[in-house]
């Protein structure tokens, strides 16, 4: 075991992975692509915000399975198996009980309100009156879901420290990087729809380990061996423009948003797989989701390995903010709904006001209180050079 300076570039990416959420969550209210799959979709809409939510969706959550990972392989070093699966617990599958029926119980009522004088009532509604018995969700929360069924895995291989070694190892050679990573994601997500949805169902969704699971086993390897990140970063601009250049693809093979018919379809079997495996599109999407998620990884590692009171404050919110953003920002788009204001105006008051509101009860009912201890830990002074970030 062994201790190290702190990582601010990975506090950093986790905190903008997070809130980048936020962002992308506004932006579905205002994409035309998708009105017909989300809660608050307004009629006062623009295409530019299809092409953000889309994008931002590529990579926003690979990359904070990458974090995690890390994170996971820090701690494990610094604390040993043991501390691991016991601050996970804590920090992880706890918090996920504790907040699904304060966000559900808070979401059903921003609905009910918002749905009493919303002029035009949003078409996924309609899922809600013609199929009864919807499968059970966890919301935005599945993150913490499927990261502690990762975290439970990864703690039965540390216990085998050849196994643990042989892995991580391999995890970040060229060979497994460039082939055999995107072969198997692809593979993972042929059954699935694309864009790709969230893995929130309680039981285990197998496309999920194929995809987030094996990104956050990179994650690990690229703590294990630091080093690799540097030679990573030295093709950061081929990687940009391999990014570029799938993204464009990727919004060019597209499928064409999904009908209020194939959402009841949907809910009714509890599956969004498709018909047809649509193998250029989910090719495509892997390259694009890969080359975005690294590119965002190096440019983290090369200029973001910075710290100061608000990058660390932000990063200490952004867990609390994430975790109850979404029944605040139906609130703040229901009561924008029927205002005849711009799309891109809307989209602005909705973050910035649940930004505002996040961090006002953060500070004042979170930061200083058990709560805040149990999503971040003892908050420690910014001098202390010896504590490492933590997922």
């Amino acid at each position: 075991m062994h201790t190290q300076s702190r990582f601010h570039y990975i506090d950093n990416l986790r905190c903008i992975a997070l809130l980048l959420g936020i962002a992308f969550h506004a932006a579905l209210a205002y994409g035309p692509y998708f009105r017909n799959v989300w809660f608050t979709a307004d009629t006062t809409n623009h295409v530019l915000f299809n092409y953000f939510a889309n994008w931002s969706h590529l990579f926003r959550m690979p990359l904070f399975f990458v974090i995690a990972g890390f994170c996971a392989a820090l701690l494990f070093n610094k604390r040993g198996s043991r501390h691991f699966i016991k601050n996970r617990f804590k920090r992880v599958l706890l918090p996920f009980f504790i907040f699904i029926p304060l966000v559900f119980g808070l979401t059903f009522h921003a609905i009910t309100w918002g749905l009493g004088f919303a002029k035009t009532t949003p078409a996924v509604y309609v899922v809600f009156e013609q199929v009864k018995d919807l499968p059970i969700s966890t919301g935005h929360l599945w993150f913490l879901w499927n990261l502690m069924q990762f975290c439970v895995l990864f703690w039965l291989l540390t216990k085998n420290q050849k196994a643990y070694n042989l892995v991580l190892s391999w995890v970040i050679k060229p060979l497994f990087l460039c082939a055999l990573l995107p072969t198997i994601i692809t593979i993972s997500m042929l059954n699935v729809a694309v864009p790709f949805p969230p893995p929130d169902k309680l039981y285990p969704e197998l496309w999920s380990f194929g995809f987030y699971g094996l990104l956050f086993l990179v994650g690990a390897g690229l703590f294990e061996h630091k080093d690799k990140i540097a030679q990573i970063a030295k093709q950061f601009h081929w990687l940009l423009l391999l990014a570029t250049v799938s993204t464009v693809a990727y919004f060019y093979v597209l499928p064409p948003a999904f009908t209020i018919e194939q959402v009841i379809d949907a809910a009714k079997t509890g599956s969004s797989a498709p018909k047809v495996i649509a193998f250029v599109p989910v090719t495509t999407q892997t390259i694009a989701i890969l080359s975005l998620t690294a590119v965002g990884f190096i440019a983290g590692y090369k200029w973001l390995n910075i710290e100061n009171s608000t990058s660390r404050y932000l990063s200490d919110a952004s867990y609390w903010l994430y975790l109850i953003h979404v029944p605040v920002l139906l609130y703040i788009q229901f009561a924008l709904i029927n205002l005849a204001f711009p799309a891109l105006v809307k989209f602005l008051v909705s973050i910035s006001l649940t930004m505002i509101i996040g961090l006002i009860t953060y500070h004042f009912l979170v930061r200083n209180t058990a709560i805040g201890v149990l999503l971040n830990g003892k908050r420690i002074p910014l001098t202390n050079k010896s504590v490492q970030a933590t997922a």
